[in-house]
């Protein structure tokens, strides 16, 4: 019980920082809702091998679902990025 009560106590002034906040949203539905489609995928390909491979999987994927949230082109976006 105290450790439940520790873990309220410690993230309690973060709970309703969509209330003063505007931009924020109440709930983690839309980052559960990214991440459901790049599960499907990895089950579709297979288990990726080792953890460096998965490791790059998850920061391109990463990447590439931020540039989509923010309305960019993602082969733009790479062009840009790789031409340094």
């Amino acid at each position: 019980m105290e450790k439940l009560i520790g873990k309220i106590e410690n993230g309690f002034e973060y709970w309703f920082t969509f209330v003063t906040h505007p931009g924020v949203e109440p709930t983690n539905n839309r980052a559960e809702r990214a991440l459901r489609e790049l599960m499907v995928q990895r089950k579709i390909i297979g288990t990726l091998r080792n953890g460096k491979g998965t490791s790059i999987h998850e920061r391109i994927m990463t990447v590439l679902a931020t540039w989509a949230q923010q309305g960019l082109n993602s082969l733009q976006m790479m062009r840009v990025m790789l031409s340094g």
